[in-house]
């Protein structure tokens, strides 16, 4: 009775009559709670909602569906290529749609069915693939925050060189348990790009020097990247290579670090040989062999000298400099060979090399003066004041209390009779000082300079009528 009475009602009721009424069905047939209805009637009924002009009902048998292995499948695949407010849940939860299916489906459906697709529980590597290659943005937004798509890496590198300028994207792509040195390379130039035309159209920065700085930086985190991509360093290198990004200025520098991971893997890929083997090669003693390694990949003539020198003096270090910064050592010894040759692009190395070394200086005095904050924050805890303590030495060295010292009366100097001092009592073991706390220190430091500026300004007046002493003036010219 159930299925017939449906069917008599849905012919004059209203969308949301049927809207609940096919709810109610769609239920009954999952439940297999249809009384003396066969369940093939049921799914009869249900199949005529197809054709209902009103999304709410065809919505609500999708809904219904959208969670149960036993719902019947053609009936899913219709609803599945509806319209995408309809098709959505389906989409994003059925069980009954399969990899085929929703790849089929990601090939021609609406930007709204993909993001669903996007945010299945489960995404397919080959799902992923057909979703990128739509080039809808929202829909890899969801797909690169869904942090159970599996998306292969040259899917994750095409999404990051089509939306890296993105900083949404950017974000989700780093945000994923595993992103590719490729990718996040590819993330750096969008950025870096992005900043130079920033900074470079808005007029801020000389178009030069903002080439200079953007270009520097690309190494640096380059380096960095392929620090932390050991296990996929020769990836990460082809992918460089490819995109005319392996440059001689990039291996120089990754060495000038103290790291020769890149440039073993770069020598490896750009000659032909094994990794293994260029290591060797690497490790041994003799420069000729080394020389003749780099003219095989093909870098110039005049870094070979400078570049063995680097080299050598890295394999002495005990380990590289983090996050692409430079090694004074290595630095010096290239610096060295280059001040023996003469030539143009030698001139041009050397004065890069002397730039590097200032940077390298600044970053270690920099390393230094942070050991000693601190250290002494440490050693100091006492010398720490509160909030209030701030407030009263707020005009502590302000010229208006410098003043007030300047113009301040001494009081007459009253002479006391002597008074007997005891002896001091010798103690066992001496008692040590505790560290004053910082209020007391600088209130000490205070009286000292008071005593000062007394002794500078507080003179006996001259009589008014009489004649300036020059002789004593000029001794007082020299005092002061």
């Amino acid at each position: 009775m159930l299925v017939t009475s449906f069917l008599a009602w849905i012919e004059n009721a209203g969308p949301q009559e049927r809207a609940e009424a096919t709810d109610m069905l769609a239920h009954a047939y999952l439940e297999r709670t249809l009384g003396e209805e066969s369940p093939e009637a049921a799914e009869a009924a249900l199949t005529l909602v197809l054709d209902d002009p009103a999304k709410i009902v065809r919505r609500a048998l999708a809904g219904t569906f959208a969670d149960h292995w036993s719902a019947p499948r053609h009936i899913v695949l219709a609803l599945a290529a509806d319209h995408p407010d309809v098709a959505a849940p389906l989409l994003a939860r059925s069980p009954v749609l399969q990899e085929a299916d929703l790849v089929d489906l990601a090939s021609h459906s609406e930007p709204k069915a993909l993001v669903a697709m996007a945010l299945r529980p489960l995404v397919t590597e080959r799902l992923a693939h057909a979703i990128v290659m739509r080039g809808e943005r929202e829909s890899c937004l969801a797909l690169s925050g869904n942090p159970h798509a599996e998306i292969g890496d040259g899917d994750l590198l095409a999404i990051a060189v089509r939306f890296g300028k993105d900083g949404v994207m950017r974000d989700a792509l780093l945000d994923r348990a595993h992103v590719p040195p490729a990718v996040r390379h590819q993330l750096m130039i969008s950025l870096s790009d992005s900043l130079r035309a920033f900074s470079g159209e808005g007029g801020f920065l000389n178009v030069e020097k903002n080439r200079r700085m953007v270009e520097e930086a690309l190494q640096q985190g380059t380096i960095a990247i392929a620090a932390q991509a050991r296990g996929s360093l020769p990836d990460f290198v082809r992918h460089l290579r490819e995109q005319e990004k392996l440059t001689p200025g990039l291996l120089l520098r990754s060495v000038l670090g103290g790291d020769l991971g890149l440039l073993t893997e770069a020598l490896a890929d750009l000659t032909g040989m094994a990794s293994g083997r260029v290591a060797g090669l690497m490790r041994g003693r003799a420069d000729a062999t080394l020389a003749a390694l780099f003219r095989r990949a093909g870098l110039p003539n005049f870094l070979e000298q400078p570049l063995i020198a680097a080299v050598r003096a890295a394999q002495e270090l005990h380990a590289p400099e983090p996050e692409g910064g430079f090694s004074l050592p290595v630095i010096r010894a290239a610096q060295s060979v280059c001040l023996s040759l003469a030539g143009g692009e030698e001139v041009r190395l050397l004065a890069l090399l002397r730039r590097y070394e200032a940077e390298a200086a600044r970053a270690q005095s920099r390393r230094l003066a942070e050991d000693l904050r601190q250290q002494a924050q440490a050693d100091f805890p006492q010398l720490g004041y509160s909030p209030e303590q701030a407030q009263s030495l707020t005009h502590l060295g302000s010229e208006e209390e410098v003043l007030d010292l300047a113009t301040v009366v001494p009081e007459p100097v009253v002479a006391l009779e002597p008074v007997a001092v005891p002896e001091p009592v010798m103690e066992a073991e001496p008692v040590r000082a505790a560290t004053p706390d910082l209020k007391s220190v600088i209130e000490e430091w205070k009286r000292e300079r008071d005593m000062r500026l007394r002794a500078v300004f507080e003179r006996p007046a001259e009589p008014a009528n009489s004649e300036p002493d020059f002789g004593d003036w000029e001794i007082r010219r020299h005092v002061a």
